[in-house]
């Protein structure tokens, strides 16, 4: 059975509920409201809802069936005229739990109203040491996963690197990555920097419509992807939303350097530039996430630029400014993003990306809004990434300097050799040949008849035009 397509929507007294569904045969469809339960049932399609509150089926229900468009549009009295009803528009939320098997079975099916069930035993360590993937909860599954895929994962063998050592781990790596040259010579050239470090995410943009419904395709991801609840303990809910900042700082990364127009090489940025998806690393606070990302937007990406880094920042919490909506949208790129990538990357969806996607249509977005304070309040410094960037600068700004010394040198040497050569003023000539006109005149007029003084006037003569063709 297909899940079809579907969108709700309310005003005060009741829901709308709108099915695409246009291969069904209309005569042998089955519609059921009960309470919270929605049920729709029209071969090949099949559609359970669990509302946020009750409706009611009754004489001022009523629906309609639009051939054209294949939409089954039908509307429902709420139970308490005035209730609202609570992210209607995250999709897979509202899903009914289905008995699908999935890769992650210790992310078990929904049976709590929030989907979210916490951990009361914080004494124990939930989190496998040596498990990765979302929340850490895989362990078995994808066995020689580095291996399998190094064009993606930089730790090979996850499961025998525990979670506390891959980040000491990736930092050595990273050290010995890191270029120094390239690093200065994105810091010298302000011509090749300023146009993504000016720029800003489409998002920012004055006509950006942040309330805009998820679009077809997007729904298509989220009415696939299965309902259900996450046990963690508050450890791991943190690390889940530090894990959140990691990836979508490569996104917002991305946007900046490709000016808001992602290219093929957009699934390997935001891989890259996460420590969660190429490292399958976790954080504890925001400033360890951050300086995470700050240091592997230095050492991987073609633009390498610490100003550059501090505006990736400022998008990251612009976005997370646009709500949880939006927030959804983004990682649903990513989703598509890694779908399509030639390196297979569709295998960080089924560890991650998916089960971010539950998780952020269950999550508060209060939560979401601390987390984005936390970010914006926070400074990252140079030294914090222990790259030795300030160092590097001052040496090479001391180099530069010398190198300015060196040629102001040459040059005042080369001025000082001219002007030891004889001076040969233009003014001077010129006056020297006016006078010389002046005296052949008087001379040839005055002795015209003596044949010397007119072989010296035609010798005066031949010089002149010696002397204009002097490259003076």
């Amino acid at each position: 059975m297909l899940t079809p397509r579907f969108k709700l929507t309310q005003d005060d007294n009741n829901v709308y509920i709108s099915v695409h569904a246009p291969y069904t045969n209309i005569g042998d469809t089955e519609i059921d409201v009960d309470g919270e339960n929605f049920l729709f049932v029209s071969s090949p399609y099949f559609l359970r809802l669990h509302l946020p509150g009750r409706i009611l089926d009754n004489d001022r229900s009523k629906g309609s069936y639009v051939c054209d468009s294949g939409d089954f549009n039908l509307t429902f009295v709420k139970e308490t005229p005035g209730e609202y009803f609570e992210n209607l528009d995250m999709i897979t939320s509202l899903l009914a739990p289905r008995d699908i098997p999935d890769i992650n079975p210790s992310l078990v099916e929904m049976l709590e109203e929030d989907g979210i069930t916490f951990d009361e035993n914080e004494n124990h360590e939930s989190t496998d040491s040596f498990g990765y993937g979302f929340a850490n909860k895989l362990t078995t599954q994808f066995h020689g996963i580095g291996n399998e895929f190094p064009q993606i994962f930089e730790l090979r063998m996850p499961e025998q690197v525990s979670v506390d050592e891959r980040n000491k781990l990736r930092k050595e790596y990273e050290d010995n990555k890191f270029s120094s040259d390239h690093y200065l010579a994105d810091f010298f050239d302000d011509e090749l920097i300023s146009p993504y470090v000016s720029s800003e995410p489409f998002w920012d943009s004055s006509g950006f419509n942040v309330e805009s419904d998820f679009s077809e395709d997007e729904v298509g991801v989220l009415k696939e992807l299965p309902n259900k609840n996450f046990l963690l303990n508050n450890k791991e809910y943190n690390q889940v939303l530090f894990g959140l900042v990691d990836i979508l700082y490569g996104y917002c990364y991305d946007k900046r350097t490709t000016l808001n127009d992602s290219t093929v090489e957009s699934s390997w940025t935001i891989n890259k530039l996460s420590s969660t998806l190429s490292w399958f690393c976790v954080f504890n606070d925001v400033r360890e996430t951050l300086v995470a990302c700050y240091r592997r937007a230095l050492i991987y990406p073609i633009f390498r630029n610490f100003e550059l880094c501090n505006k990736v920042k400022n998008d990251l919490v612009s976005l997370f400014r646009k709500g949880k909506k939006f927030i959804i949208k983004s990682l649903i790129e990513i989703h598509q993003m890694f779908n399509s990538s030639n390196d297979a990357r569709y295998i960080l969806n089924q560890l991650y990306i998916k089960d971010y996607l539950i998780f952020l249509q269950k999550c508060r977005s209060d939560e979401l809004d601390e987390l984005c304070n936390n970010i914006a309040n926070l400074e990252i410094a140079k030294n914090d990434l222990d790259l030795e960037l300030e160092e590097l600068e001052s040496a090479a700004e001391m180099v530069q300097q010398d190198e300015i010394e060196i040629m102001e040198n040459k040059m005042a040497l080369k001025m000082a050799s001219m002007s030891l050569l004889p001076k040969r003023n233009n003014a001077y000539v010129e006056e020297s040949h006016e006078t010389s006109d002046s005296s052949r005149s008087s001379d040839c007029s005055d002795s015209s008849s003596d044949t010397s003084s007119d072989s010296s006037c035609e010798d005066d003569s031949s010089d002149e035009l010696d002397s204009d063709d002097d490259p003076l």
